[in-house]
């Protein structure tokens, strides 16, 4: 199997864990909702850092960070006394994708780190607006075919799945596009 057929093969994985934890969490867990939404954090920072350093997932220290950041998603639990406002909201979900970037790049270490950075947060959000598109596409599709999502079965995992993979999808496409280009760049300047 190529390189980039295993490549794809993690990403679409890890895509497929998260999604089938989510609905997990969710429909069958009964915890509370800010129990849910803390797990629902950790699991799309642990993921989400996986999937920025794909090429080090054997590597014990980004595991230790993904269990690091796991736990840093408590800052949803800290949070929980805020306004359920979508300021509130956005407010969070910056902060904790922030942390995300940030532990990325640290984890290679501090020479060009906000170069890293930089170029993980445009990584970030070339691919963010997918799972948004899978969502609406989804609930546009389930609406018009009179469907409930969240009864459990198939349509619970697309639910759920939909938008982890369309993520790891576009991560993994936008890492290909940005890989061609650094090549072309470096083979540019050789010349």
């Amino acid at each position: 199997m190529s390189a980039t057929l295993r490549s794809l093969r993690f990403y679409l994985v890890i895509g497929l864990l998260q999604g089938l934890l989510l609905m997990w969490a969710v429909l069958y867990s009964g915890w509370s909702g800010i129990a849910m939404a803390a797990l629902a954090a950790a699991l799309l920072m642990g993921g989400g850092l996986l999937q920025l350093l794909p090429e080090r997932r054997r590597e014990r220290r980004i595991w230790l960070a993904m269990v690091a950041l796991a736990l840093a998603a408590g800052v949803v639990v800290a949070c929980r006394e805020l306004p359920m406002t979508g300021l509130a909201l956005a407010g969070v979900s910056t902060g904790l994708i922030l942390m995300t970037l940030f532990g990325a790049a640290v984890l290679q270490g501090r020479t060009n780190l906000w170069r890293r950075f930089f170029g993980y947060a445009l990584w970030v959000a070339l691919a963010l607006p997918l799972p948004w598109i899978a969502h609406a596409l989804f609930k546009a599709w389930t609406f018009r075919h009179y469907r409930d999502p969240l009864k459990g079965g198939f349509l619970s995992l697309v639910f759920f799945a939909g938008p982890t993979l369309a993520f790891s999808i576009g991560l993994f496409l936008i890492g290909l596009c940005l890989a061609a280009v650094l090549r072309r760049r470096s083979a540019a300047a050789a010349c």
